[in-house]
């Protein structure tokens, strides 16, 4: 049994994490739910079980470790976690028993509609997505959109939805250049296949960072939010087998580039190589720009995947 004043600091370190919550009958702590943003308190968490659950969005889990993890909360407040509920509870530190049913932010608005009274950041949100190349048919299939209130203020929001439609990540990024975060995404795992609903495995993928950079080159492309194949997309890769998959990541990815290129030629994947101008990216150069670059990209080998290596190419 977790003591009276252990069950205190819990609460405190619960409170600072998701906001001032309400305690309830037998142990349990009632909260903002982190991962679908519902408007009431939603997330029952049990202070003595460390279950927790969400009655909207279906999160849920079976150790506050793996909360406060997913939360990227502060070591400090893992350990201490960690300290009240003994060396046992470190066995559940490398598994991931968090349920989610991500869901958009509850403020979430598309792009597309125009408010019926002024509103000074959809102004601000149409200026920022027609400076970066964004049009209404991208809007549209994207689903892109905005917050006005929220944690997500003043962000556009992308969705991400697997092969049958089903939100499996969204970026969210600044339309303002003086914030200090540009970006803040949900508290999930980066683990899927972005954008999933809008690949044909039937034809050549192209690889490439960030979303932005997937709208830019339009057709049958997956960002990776970084420079490194998730798991899920390189077993899909495996199991589906398109006829080409072209890497096109910025020039200061390049250790990121060969390692995808080393797991495509390992397991007889056709791959190709997109060198960008120096220091530019996808979203930078455009649609018409980035046709050209991946019309001339070079199917790769080994030999050719050593002369990367040593700058050559």
């Amino acid at each position: 049994m977790i003591s009276q004043i252990d069950k205190s600091k819990i609460i405190v370190i619960l409170d600072s994490v998701l906001g001032s919550g309400r305690s309830l009958k037998k142990d349990e702590q009632l909260y903002y739910c982190p991962f679908c943003h519902h408007s009431k308190m939603k997330m029952n968490i049990n202070i003595q079980t460390q279950q927790f659950h969400c009655w909207v969005c279906d999160a849920k889990g079976k150790s506050l470790y793996s909360l406060l993890r997913k939360l990227n909360v502060d070591k400090h407040k893992i350990s201490e976690i960690n300290k009240i509920y003994g060396n046992d509870y470190v066995t559940v530190s490398h598994s991931d028993d968090v349920k989610i049913e991500l869901r958009l932010p509850k403020e979430f608005k598309s792009a597309l509609k125009k408010p019926k009274t002024f509103n000074p950041m959809y102004t601000n949100v149409k200026y920022y997505l027609n400076s970066r190349g964004i049009t209404k048919s991208d809007i549209i299939k994207y689903n892109i959109g905005y917050c006005d209130s929220g944690i997500y203020s003043g962000r556009i929001i992308i969705p991400s939805y697997t092969a049958d439609n089903k939100l499996n990540y969204f970026i969210s990024r600044t339309i303002y250049e003086d914030e200090t975060y540009k970006y803040k995404n949900p508290p999930v795992s980066k683990n899927v296949i972005a954008l999933d609903n809008q690949i044909n495995w039937s034809e050549g993928l192209v690889i490439v960072e960030g979303v932005y950079d997937a709208i830019a080159v339009k057709r049958n492309v997956i960002p990776i939010f970084g420079k490194f194949l998730s798991d899920e997309l390189k077993n899909k890769i495996l199991i589906k087998r398109p006829p080409s998959v072209t890497i096109c990541l910025d020039n200061d990815a390049i250790d990121g580039s060969i390692k995808i290129i080393e797991f495509l030629l390992k397991n007889h994947i056709i791959v190709k190589f997109a060198k960008l101008p120096r220091d530019s990216d996808p979203s930078e150069l455009g649609f018409s720009e980035m046709r050209k670059i991946l019309n001339n990209s070079k199917i790769m080998n080994f030999s050719s995947l050593i002369s990367l290596k040593i700058g050559v190419i």
